[in-house]
């Protein structure tokens, strides 16, 4: 995040920035909280809609040319994330088997684990 940029403006820069993508934010669902050394990190995840743009791989500006850790970006169907190695995808993909169970997830997650 930007310093004074809300969540929102956030998202909606940081799709543009990665993926080319334009969106609508929509329900904050739940938050993340990524701990493993020499990161920690709190992400928010929120429903989106696609209102323009183009799908592409984009830049993540903080990075120099040659340190970017975007490789690809593609829409892949829930069913195939299941299938990636362990480690490939985010940790949360772990606790659920469907789209529905992502989109009903609510709460507070510490490295994939619910917090109660």
């Amino acid at each position: 995040m930007q310093y004074g940029e809300s969540a929102v403006e956030c998202l909606r820069r940081e799709f543009i920035e990665e993926t080319g993508l334009e969106i609508e934010v929509g329900t904050q669902c739940f938050t993340h909280e990524f701990l493993s050394p020499p990161l920690h990190a709190i992400e928010l995840f929120f429903e989106v809609r696609i209102t323009g743009g183009a799908l592409r791989k984009g830049l993540d500006p903080e990075l120099a040319e040659d340190k970017q850790i975007i490789q690809r970006v593609e829409f892949v169907p829930f069913e195939q994330l299941k299938e990636f190695p362990e480690g490939t995808v985010h940790q949360i993909f772990e606790k659920c088997n469907t789209t529905e169970d992502l989109l009903s997830l609510r709460g507070f997650f510490l490295n994939g684990e619910p917090v109660v």
